[in-house]
């Protein structure tokens, strides 16, 4: 003969806190195997109260909460704590943070427009001297760095419209190492709100999934 089982899923034995309880002596055994509406459930189980004294208690349930109390029981049920999803999320909140501070950081420096790029070029000048054979002249090279953009978007020094060049001069100038640090902060910067884009894009997956499973 098939063993019987609880109608509703329930280990007789939890529900009433006696190893070995089987379906034919459990107090349950008639709602559990009725087809009555979700609203006539009423069920008996044994708890502990707060002193741990055993006590027979009574409850009525619909079937889905009912289901949800035999899940609860025999279910090895998960808490969001345990699954860690809120350590990564505080993990998140932190590097967000993280990225904040950083960015105030620039605040004050130099960062370069979209399409403005540093670039060296050389200038030969004419040089002599006298020797004792006469002027010796030759044309030395000079290497400097300028600041160029697609258009003309700097502001001018000297012109009364924009131009598309700076001049930044030789290679230990402040002006060159400041306008160089600034595109390393534009290309940080455009190169972070990638990444972030892609983490927004991440969590509203993650909403998107929450937002369609049942609570």
């Amino acid at each position: 003969m098939a063993e019987k089982r609880c109608g509703l899923g329930f280990s007789c034995a939890l529900m009433m806190m006696q190893p070995g309880l089987g379906v034919a002596d459990c107090p349950n055994r008639d709602v559990c195997g009725s087809r009555l509406s979700p609203e006539d459930i009423d069920l008996r189980r044994v708890t502990r109260d707060a002193d741990y004294q055993v006590q027979l208690e009574r409850m009525r349930v619909s079937r889905q909460e009912a289901a949800l109390l035999m899940l609860f029981q025999r279910g090895a049920t998960q808490d969001l704590e345990s699954m860690g999803i809120y350590d990564q999320l505080l993990a998140i909140e932190n590097m967000l943070a993280q990225v904040r501070q950083q960015l105030a950081s620039f605040a004050g420096s130099y960062i370069a427009p979209e399409g403005a790029e540093v670039h060296t070029y050389n200038v030969k000048r004419p040089r002599l001297r006298v020797t004792e054979n006469g002027i010796e002249t030759w044309r030395q090279v000079y290497q400097y760095n300028k600041l160029m953009a697609a258009t003309a978007i700097f502001e001018p020094s000297e012109r009364s419209h924009k131009v598309r060049v700076i001049h930044l001069s030789h290679d230990d100038d402040y002006r060159n190492i400041e306008a160089r640090g600034g595109i390393a902060r534009r290309n940080a910067i455009t190169q972070a709100q990638t990444q972030l884009r892609l983490a927004q894009a991440a969590s509203a997956a993650a909403l998107a999934l929450l937002s369609t499973s049942e609570g």
